[in-house]
């Protein structure tokens, strides 16, 4: 009797333990979703110019910092571009000036605007359009995906 008794109380100590566990392991309906991609980082993608829609797409790249600045690298006739500006962000709209301070000789001090949506969820950037500052004209469009 004393070890049916004993094997009773190890039985349920035993199943105790493992419902307590199991019931742990359930996600609790409190816990929240992974926080939201932030804009701050590195961001690949490409860009067209309106102007020459046989170009196809270029390399395009910002790196967003958290202190309100922006590094933006793009290529084009083999040549690197780097431009260096500020960016805000309201909501979801992403917006830049940055001024060209490395690359070919015509296109340093050149400054452009950007305009796009940041996705959060998807951690992309999309819609965008860049501007040249008048009097330059031109213009295309650009998207990105974070990298880092």
């Amino acid at each position: 009797m004393k070890q049916k008794r004993t094997k009773m109380i190890a039985f349920l100590l035993a199943f105790t333990s493992l419902t307590m566990g199991l019931a742990s392991c359930d996600k609790d309906s409190n816990d929240q979703d992974p926080t939201p991609a932030s804009i701050e980082g590195l961001w690949v993608g490409s860009y067209s110019v309106d102007g020459y829609p046989g170009a196809g797409l270029r390399y395009f790249s910002f790196i967003i910092k958290p202190d309100g600045t922006v590094i933006n690298d793009t290529k084009a006739e083999n040549q690197q571009h780097l431009s260096i500006g500020n960016w805000t962000l309201t909501g979801d709209l992403f917006e830049c000036t940055a001024t060209c301070v490395y690359g070919l000789p015509i296109n340093m001090g050149v400054t452009e605007t950007h305009t796009a949506t940041f996705d959060k969820a998807n951690g992309t950037i999309t819609n965008g359009v860049w501007k040249n500052v008048p009097p330059l004209n031109g213009s295309g469009t650009f998207t990105l995906t974070k990298v880092k």
